[in-house]
């Protein structure tokens, strides 16, 4: 199963990229409610959400910093 998001514009879907498949499938369409502002508030609420978390502070912690560039197998 291959899951691909498309933009229905009332008349027709409209794939953002090229799909390659060269043969009929059978096909699973869901028109979700939402629009994109909505789907954009919700993105930005769940970073607001993980910025203001606490749950990586033990991150901060001396004892969590056990690596350092020299571990690193490649270097980007």
């Amino acid at each position: 199963m291959i899951a691909v998001k498309a933009v229905y514009d009332g008349h027709n879907v409209k794939l953002p990229d090229s799909i390659h498949i060269h043969k009929p499938q059978k096909v699973i369409i869901t028109f979700l409610e939402s629009d994109n502002s909505e789907d954009e508030q919700i993105t930005e609420d769940i970073a607001q959400l993980t910025a203001k978390s606490k749950s990586f502070d033990f991150l901060k912690e001396e004892g969590e910093d056990i690596y350092s560039d020299s571990d690193l197998k490649v270097k980007y």
